[in-house]
């Protein structure tokens, strides 16, 4: 089931809050991996005010399998991040927030009393994944290793064979 809670609370009074989600009750994450193996932890902690608004400290850690680029067969992949959010009430507060090139560590969000942690773990560890990943040390097996290409030619007759009974004898 997942954690609601008040992230504004949460912010403000510097609480802190630690937690585990497994990979099978993250259906989008899912959507990227190779099986529903390990979870994704995580800590939150308040950060008080910044730049006026509430602030919290997400740290996300976990091992999860993706699928080889070369072999489509499961890799494990540390995943890790760490910002820090800025939670405004609404999309219209967080968009009139000014960017700036000093505060390039922190993300806006808009957050609620009912915040959903689960779905916000699940989307910095979709977004902390690598594009790609394959097995470091060469995969086991080959992804053509079903196909023998010696024994499929054996199979096949040769079309020359037939034009060697052919040759004239003088």
């Amino acid at each position: 089931m997942a954690l609601i809670i008040d992230i504004f609370d949460l912010a403000l009074k510097e609480k802190s809050v630690e937690g585990e989600v497994p990979v099978g009750d993250m259906p989008e994450l899912r959507a990227f991996l190779a099986t529903d193996a390990g979870s994704v932890r995580y800590a939150i902690e308040g950060r008080g005010e910044r730049r006026g608004r509430p602030a919290a400290m997400l740290s996300i850690w976990g091992e999860v399998e993706m699928p080889c680029a070369r072999c489509n067969k499961p890799v494990a992949v540390d995943i890790e991040s760490e910002a820090v959010f800025l939670f405004t009430k609404t999309e219209a507060e967080a968009n009139a927030m000014p960017v700036s090139e000093d505060e390039e560590d922190e993300d806006v969000v808009v957050g609620s009393r009912k915040f959903n942690v689960d779905a916000w773990v699940q989307e910095e560890a979709i977004l902390s994944l690598p594009a790609m990943t394959v097995h470091e040390d060469g995969c086991e097996e080959d992804m053509w290793e079903d196909e023998e290409p010696e024994a499929v030619e054996e199979k096949k007759p040769n079309p020359f064979a037939a034009l060697a009974g052919m040759k004239f004898r003088k």
